[in-house]
């Protein structure tokens, strides 16, 4: 059962990511100042009227939007101890009380307080998302597995093994890792994120063969939007889910080529895709083969005229065969350089812009939502 479908009436707060009413320094937007009269109305109403549940709840809701957080769990427990409250209704103040809680950083007393909902409820949606996203953000992956299971969703259930599994790698486990990613691919065969995992250890490994076979596999269950992830991943040179360089030093192009050219050769039997396209290229230049590379960024630039990276690699690659003064290569490798530094993805979600993949956008939290910035004003 929904725990949100207590209540019959539209909600009416704002959402928790609202920004604190506290940080603004006295300089109150007409939105802020909005909201603290909406505050001051409904304290007056619940005097009123103190047995009016939803208007406590709503004005809990606002003081959380404020972040004064201590106010919010206040108007929570007033309503949890109250003689004769119905069980639903207690729940409902245990659920916005554990997310008080969350948001207040406050991540042992917001699970206690879920938990508590979840014995009155049962496996209500609002609930297990709240507790897995808890559970991702302190990186306990199985208690979020488990989550995202209850709730049917195999999209994150695999991601999460994903994450345990990268986990157990670097612990040494590496049976264990191997284990958990064949489970998070059999539960999600289109993961993305198990299937560079995958990749990336073979590459580290040095198996070619196993490689060939996997890379095949995994462009034929991505999803095609989603493909060039697995390239950008195997050339970024770091850990899946992290910052952290496998390789420290400069990129090992002479062990690295045969698996550059495996990827080749996989692309080129691909169905026509400007991203691909690109990709390819870039693997040709890795590969020191600037003429096929140069070939592959016609097709891209066929494809789309307007694909900016395309243009710029070309430029780039032209250089070479002119003629030109110290001083205006110089200039002209200062511009490259710089464009070269622009933020290739985005969420198509939010608009966020960054210059590494993700698989959960870090401003708007949507899954899989990253795309490749093909044109600069995308």
């Amino acid at each position: 059962m929904s725990i949100l479908s207590v209540f019959k009436k539209k909600k009416t707060v704002s959402d928790n990511r609202a920004p604190s009413y506290s940080s603004c320094n006295g300089r109150e937007n007409s939105g802020l100042a909005d909201t603290r009269a909406a505050i001051d109305e409904l304290s007056k109403v619940v005097k009123d009227i103190p047995e009016a549940v939803e208007i406590y709840l709503a004005l809990g809701n606002l003081y959380r939007s404020q972040g004064e957080i201590e106010r919010a769990a206040q108007i929570r427990n007033s309503l949890i101890v109250r003689p004769g409250l119905a069980p639903e209704t207690k729940a409902r103040a245990l659920y916005e009380l554990g997310r008080d809680f969350n948001r207040g950083g406050f991540l042992d007393r917001a699970v206690n307080a879920l938990e508590k909902a979840h014995e009155i409820v049962g496996d209500s949606p609002e609930i297990l998302t709240e507790l897995a996203e808890i559970s991702a953000s302190s990186r306990e992956f199985e208690n979020a597995v488990f989550y995202y299971s209850k709730l049917g969703q195999p999209v994150q259930e695999a991601h999460y093994m994903s994450r345990l599994a990268e986990d157990d790698f670097n612990a040494g486990e590496e049976a264990r890792a191997n284990r958990t990613l064949k489970k998070a691919l059999k539960i999600s065969p289109y993961s993305v994120e198990s299937w560079l995992l995958v990749l990336t250890r073979l590459k580290k490994e040095g198996s070619l063969d196993k490689f060939t076979k996997k890379f095949h596999t995994a462009l034929s269950q991505v999803p095609v939007n989603l493909r060039f992830v697995i390239i950008e991943g195997l050339l970024a040179e770091s850990l899946v889910f992290g910052d952290t360089p496998i390789n420290k030093g400069e990129p090992d192009i002479e062990r690295n080529q045969p698996f550059y050219e495996v990827m080749i050769d996989e692309i080129d039997k691909s169905d026509p895709d400007v991203i691909m396209y690109y990709y390819g290229a870039r693997l040709l230049q890795l590969c020191s083969k600037q003429d096929d590379a140069s070939v592959w960024l016609e097709k891209t630039l066929m494809l789309n005229q307007n694909f900016w990276l395309a243009r710029l690699e070309l430029f780039n690659l032209a250089q070479g065969q002119q003629q030109l003064t110290a001083s205006f290569k110089n200039q002209l490798d200062f511009f490259v350089n710089i464009a070269r530094k622009v933020q290739r993805f985005t969420c198509s979600s939010c608009g966020l812009k960054r210059d590494r993949i993700f698989f959960i956008c870090p401003r708007c939290r949507s899954w899989h939502s990253i795309t490749f910035r093909k044109e600069l004003n995308q």
